[in-house]
């Protein structure tokens, strides 16, 4: 399954944070970076969070008569279904997203070791 997320994006951060030429500009990419994904992977969850309610409305209660079930089988499948595809799509970003930011988190720590007296404050 392809990436859900832009992969370019994270190389090119990964590069920036690699190019850092003090802590302070590592510190400001930091902030910046993660600030904005943080914020993105919140609202996404949240997001997520709206649907994973309807997720149960997939399964068709079996003890229902025929007619019932028929029209709920086609809820399901011709309404729900489709509708609940933006939930795939988010829950993958949410576990992609959250892995990049983990790279660029140790990317980060693993640069701000290459200076002197060089604490980051990660967002």
């Amino acid at each position: 399954m392809p990436s859900p997320l832009n992969d370019d994006f994270f190389t090119s951060l990964t590069n920036q944070i690699n190019e850092c030429t003090s802590c302070a500009q590592l510190q400001a990419l930091a902030t910046q970076a993660l600030g904005a994904l943080n914020s993105q992977l919140t609202a996404i969850t949240a997001q997520n969070s709206t649907f994973a309610a309807l997720q149960a409305l997939l399964t068709a209660p079996a003890a229902n008569p025929d007619a019932i079930v028929t029209w709920i089988t086609s809820l399901i499948d011709d309404y729900l279904g489709p509708q609940l595809a933006a939930y795939a799509k988010l829950t993958a970003q949410v576990t992609a997203l959250t892995a990049e930011i983990a790279t660029l988190t140790s990317a980060i720590n693993s640069k701000a070791s290459s200076f002197e007296n060089c604490s980051i404050s990660i967002p």
